[in-house]
């Protein structure tokens, strides 16, 4: 990631340099796998398995319909039935793909009668918080009626992770916190898109286990991070508290805090005393 606060991290090592400061420089947290900091990209379910089925089909264009088939279910949310939910029905022939959507009632059920049996993949979401992470794959025989429950889960509009370094923090010792404010939009095709949240007004609230040194409130950067600078009290875990301000509050768990080693002492150089054994003199045999 960019390198974070520059000029304040060059400020800091001329201190420590120039006074004897017994902290060490503090090294830039890395990039932080959990949040993504760019927009994600539409899903790619071409991958996903479908089981075989007996039979060839050709066909010269693709549809979800007419037909004597009939799919119809239900969707849910973490609260319940999901009300005025997209529900997308792709019938799949061979790499073709037709389309069809559907909307949830107010009781999230849904319904697409007279359709065409055949291999669908079936999704749905509710912009811009909730959606299904996973298609639901299924082969419909040509009257059937199927009930599919359309599981679909919330996102946040913002989510926090955070980075340290060093990692783990030592007792005793400055560490830089990078807490990183990103933001989750499910969009109108079912896409979860995640980008940073520059500009933001971050809040850290240390508890009892660090010491903060310098402003609890920090202006997150192009990249959606906010850094702060804290002494670990103590060894093991040391919960901290993001606030995205106003009121947004992100309990957070970074590395246990370690004592640091103790400096390593060379041992003296010394050589191996080695005692050469004793020499006998050689014993004579006189014949007679």
């Amino acid at each position: 990631m960019p390198v974070l606060v520059l000029a304040a991290v060059a400020a800091l090592v001329a201190t420590a340099c120039s006074g004897g400061d017994p902290f060490e420089p503090l090294p830039v947290p890395p990039s932080s796998p959990g949040i993504p900091t760019t927009t994600t990209a539409p899903p790619d379910f071409s991958g996903v398995a479908l089981a075989p089925v007996e039979g060839t089909t050709t066909t010269s264009e693709v549809a979800v319909g007419p037909g004597p088939a009939t799919l119809a279910g239900r969707v849910d949310g973490p609260d319940g039935p999901v009300a005025g939910a997209t529900v997308r029905l792709e019938r799949l022939v061979g790499d073709a793909v037709a389309t069809l959507d559907v909307t949830s009632g107010t009781d999230g059920l849904w319904r697409a009668p007279g359709v065409l049996g055949g291999r669908y993949r079936i999704r749905g979401w509710l912009a811009p918080a909730l959606a299904a992470v996973e298609p639901q794959i299924l082969f419909v025989e040509g009257r059937e009626t199927s009930a599919i429950v359309l599981v679909v889960q919330r996102f946040a509009p913002s989510v926090v992770d955070l980075a340290t370094a060093p990692d783990p923090p030592r007792v005793g010792r400055r560490t830089n916190v990078v807490v990183r404010v990103s933001s989750q939009v499910v969009d109108d095709t079912g896409v979860v898109r995640v980008a940073p949240l520059p500009g933001v007004a971050v809040s850290l609230n240390p508890g009892g286990g660090w010491d903060l040194e310098g402003a609890s409130l920090v202006t997150a950067d192009g990249d959606g991070g906010a850094t702060f600078t804290l002494v670990c009290r103590s060894s093991g875990p040391q919960p901290l508290v993001a606030t995205i301000l106003p009121a947004e509050v992100f309990p957070l768990t970074p590395p246990d805090c370690v004592v640091p080693p103790p400096p390593s002492t060379a041992p003296p150089d010394t050589a191996p005393t080695t005692t050469a054994p004793p020499v006998r003199s050689p014993t004579s045999t006189t014949s007679r």
